[in-house]
């Protein structure tokens, strides 16, 4: 029953991965608009000793916006900068990266163009 159980949780890690390389893949084709950034703020947590890395007191730093654009006459609202959620092992960095996203920053946004709600600002 135990190999049954991490057998079903390793393909269903397998498939949200496979969706995120593939969605990367799609994302570098995407059309662009220009977007403005609405807000923007940096979120910090405590990493967890059963965490990789730990050793001791860490923080990670994440940047986080919210953006609006617009494709064929209809407003929409974002959130995503990556496919994947960036952290920072410094506050440093983060506060560098936080520093290009000044609310009414004017923004490239990319977008499916088969799902326009679904966007990013960078592909890396």
């Amino acid at each position: 029953m135990k190999k049954l159980f991490y057998v079903l949780l390793f393909g269903v890690v397998l498939y949200f991965a496979v969706l995120q390389a593939r969605e990367m893949g799609d994302s570098r084709s995407w059309p662009s608009t220009e977007g403005v950034i609405t807000a923007s703020r940096l979120d910090s947590r405590q990493k967890t000793s059963t965490e990789k890395g730990f050793r001791g007191d860490q923080y990670e730093y994440e940047v986080k916006v919210t953006y609006s654009y617009r494709v064929d006459g209809v407003d929409y609202t974002g959130h995503r900068l990556r496919i994947r959620p960036h952290r920072h092992g410094n506050e440093a960095g983060a506060r560098r990266e936080l520093k290009e996203y000044p609310v009414g920053q004017r923004v490239r946004v990319y977008y499916d163009p088969k799902e326009p709600e679904r966007s990013l600002l960078k592909h890396i």
